[in-house]
């Protein structure tokens, strides 16, 4: 094969590993987080719509690069009313994911 080639190959799959949104620990919160979400408002609508619901913020939220990946630990502790998720800087982002998961999963579309 061709060196330039071999060169751009390896340039590439440099450029994209260092291209990944999530660190090793927000992987692993992101599922804590929907798991713990399902729980919380299965109690009050079907499972699917809570299902629904919680996965679009986790995707919302842990996609957006805006949101600190400290933001995003704390996410799992969302339903504590104390949790420093609230204190945090970027907090008005998540309410955003909130709302707009909300809205388009609860309310239907006339």
């Amino acid at each position: 094969m061709n060196k330039k080639i071999l060169v751009f190959i390896a340039a590439l799959c440099i450029d994209l590993s260092a291209c990944s949104t999530e660190n090793s620990d927000t992987y692993k919160v992101k599922p804590v987080f929907i798991s713990n979400c399902i729980k919380q408002e299965s109690s009050t609508r079907p499972t699917e719509q809570a299902d629904s619901y919680c996965n679009c913020v986790a995707d919302e939220v842990f996609s957006d690069s805006d949101i600190s990946d400290e933001t995003k630990n704390l996410m799992p502790t969302m339903s504590d009313k104390d949790s420093k998720l609230y204190q945090q800087n970027d907090v008005a982002l998540v309410r955003g994911a909130l709302m707009s998961c909300y809205t388009s999963n609860f309310y239907k579309k006339k």
